[in-house]
């Protein structure tokens, strides 16, 4: 607002129009217009000390006279203030659209000084604030910092910027602030965590700006959260209400803190060189502690002495375990009854073929629900194209194949007798690769299959006894010895083995049927 009462002053000491609009940094107009209004209402000078600047604004220019010359047209103060929130409008075209006006109506108009003067005259009046008191405990703001601090890549010397996650409780002004080389949903969700590990404890609202990774759809009353922001406040049993679009008022202590630590924080560190991010932060930490221990220069005290004496016990308790940020798809169950989630497969029971599921994967486990029913929990792959596949999922005809492995085959083995197992395990070593051995193994086992447990146990303990190690040759002595009762547990040795099968063993074993 203009300083009437200094302009009546300096002009009652004899100083020019010129001087006292430079002096002000006012138009020399409004100046002009002060001194003649002040001789048209008959202003004795100089003016009394108790009069007020609003006194001398009233009395120049509410009286009943009018706030105006009447030859001169006031402008739609409202539509002005109003048209000047819009993109690309500015007050020289409004000011050009309001001479067209005046001249339609007969009127004289402002000078363009006038008119911002006036305007923002009207601005001032019009732009009442309600102070906000805020309770310990009640609120914490979230926001990102403009500003960057950069990181360095040691081999190709580029540099990474990295944004500053600031949050702030407005009753003590205790700031948390942690750098991260991105700003999606994973470093915001991380910032959280971190800072309500750093305050000990859980504020009643979570109160975020309208970006992306904490609301999907701002809106004045009812705004759409993110699911991570809903599940982030469910877990800690808080609640997420969101600043009002385009009111930074409703946030303003986190804004003043991401000023505060833009400027103490960014600025001091500026020419450091960092080269990862846990040294930035350890630096930025230790910038942190000092700032919220030192005193505050208008009340006594210090953020963290007011936090730690009455905020801090306002909190809520963290829960015992901190959130995990989940992954979430939509997919549908393939013909071979496994899902595709990041490039990586994971199985689902064959009922589910052709199902729409719905996966939510935290950064180790992967979670498969069908109509919000858990199906199936998988280890989360490292590797891109890997298949996760439980026993459980295999249909039977499947099962022997895709369960193949020397586990696997030792373990079928062990079921039915220490001779069949060393056959196994003297199998599986005969050949360069394991693999090359499996369909031997396979066929080694079924032979208790198609005849007996007891048979093939008595087969193997016989072919181990003669050097034999393929599945031919335990083939061959089984069946010698189908038809022979063998009680379980009682050794096969001693008995007849037919000669003619005992030849078919040596050739097999000299011609390379095992090594």
């Amino acid at each position: 607002m203009t300083n009437f009462k200094e302009i009546l002053r300096l002009h009652y000491g004899g100083f020019s129009q010129r001087a006292i609009a430079s002096s002000l940094s006012c138009s020399r107009d409004a100046v002009a217009l002060c001194i003649k209004r002040a001789k048209e209402r008959g202003l004795k000078l100089p003016v009394a000390e108790e009069t007020t600047n609003e006194d001398l604004r009233t009395l120049l220019y509410n009286s009943q006279e009018g706030i105006r010359d009447p030859g001169y047209m006031l402008p739609d103060f409202a539509y002005v203030v109003e048209e000047l929130k819009k993109p690309h409008v500015t007050n020289g075209l409004l000011w050009t659209e309001y001479l067209v006006q005046c001249k339609s109506t007969g009127l004289k108009p402002y000078s363009i000084s006038q008119f911002n003067a006036l305007v923002r005259d009207y601005s001032e009046r019009q732009n009442i604030v309600l102070r906000q008191d805020h309770r310990p405990g009640e609120v914490l703001e979230l926001d990102w910092s403009g500003s960057a601090i950069l990181l360095c890549d040691r081999l190709t010397d580029e540099t990474i910027p990295c944004h500053l996650f600031v949050a702030a409780f407005p009753f003590s002004n205790y700031f948390y602030a942690e750098a991260f080389s991105t700003m999606k949903m994973l470093a915001w969700v991380t910032g959280v965590v971190h800072a309500l590990e750093f305050f000990e404890g859980v504020p009643l609202i979570l109160r975020p700006d309208n970006l992306r990774t904490a609301v999907l759809k701002p809106d004045k009353y009812e705004p759409d959260l993110n699911t991570a922001m809903i599940e982030l406040a469910q877990h800690y049993k808080t609640v997420v209400v969101p600043a009002r679009t385009k009111a930074p008022r409703d946030k303003n202590v986190v804004e003043g803190s991401v000023g505060y630590a833009s400027r103490q924080i960014i600025a001091a560190v500026r020419n450091q060189k960092f080269f990862s991010l846990g040294e930035m932060n350890q630096c930025i930490w230790d910038y942190m502690d000092q700032l919220n221990a030192s005193d505050f220069k208008k009340k006594e005290g210090s953020r963290l002495a007011l936090f730690k004496e009455q905020e801090q016990t306002e909190l809520l308790p963290l829960p015992t375990k901190p959130f995990q940020l989940f992954d979430r798809i939509t997919a549908t169950v393939a013909p071979d009854y496994h899902i595709e989630f990041d490039y990586r497969f994971y199985s689902l029971s064959p009922n589910r073929i052709k199902s729409e599921v719905q996966v939510k994967a935290s950064a180790d486990t992967v979670y498969i629900y069908y109509k919000d029913k858990l199906e199936a929990v998988h280890p989360r792959l490292p590797v891109k194209g890997q298949k996760s596949t439980l026993p459980e999922h295999i249909p039977e005809k499947h099962r022997d194949y895709l369960l193949w492995s020397a586990d696997h085959f030792l373990s079928q083995a062990r079921r039915i007798g220490p001779a069949t197992e060393q056959m196994i395990r003297n199998v599986l070593a005969s050949r360069e690769y394991e693999v090359q051995s499996f369909r031997s193994c396979v066929g080694i086992l079924r032979i208790a299959k198609r005849y007996s447990a007891e048979c093939l146990e008595a087969a193997c303990k016989q072919g181990l006894e003669s050097g034999f190690h393929s599945y031919k040759a335990v083939n061959a002595i089984a069946k010698t010895l189908k038809d022979v009762v063998i009680p379980v547990g009682e050794s096969a040795s001693g008995m007849d083995v037919d000669e003619q099968a005992l030849g078919d063993l040596y050739c097999v074993h000299e011609t390379g049927g095992s090594r």
